[in-house]
């Protein structure tokens, strides 16, 4: 059942491959980043990015940025991939895991900032 417009900095379980037949999507946690004013004023789709549990060692910022496992009821250690940014449609959005605290909503900002040579 999709949630609606997805909210900024929530972390959603979204459907990441279409469904083919009977065969069910792959659903994976990501992180919505886009303002919500632009799914209210109509765009079907939301700005996010993937998490993953495959986890790299040492310092891996500004390419990802680590989420503890329990925030946002993330079942283990996830990274989320700046590199990866993704639009999706808004119906392939299932589940709202919850918002992501504030220190790393600005490490998610400050790497996205870097990676995208926006300083």
């Amino acid at each position: 059942m999709p949630v609606g417009v997805p909210r900024r900095w929530h972390v959603y379980v979204v459907d990441r491959e279409p469904r083919v037949g009977t065969k069910p999507g792959k659903q994976r946690p990501c992180l919505a980043i886009q303002p919500v004013e632009f799914g209210e004023a109509g765009l079907r789709s939301t700005v996010v990015l993937p998490t993953t549990t495959r986890l790299v060692r040492g310092e891996a910022f500004p390419l990802r940025v680590r989420v503890p496992a329990g925030v946002c009821r993330l079942a283990k250690d996830s990274d989320i991939l700046i590199d990866q940014i993704l639009a999706r449609d808004n119906d392939l959005f299932r589940k709202d895991l919850g918002i992501l605290p504030e220190g790393l909503q600005q490490e998610v900002r400050s790497a996205l900032t870097e990676f995208l040579d926006l300083a």
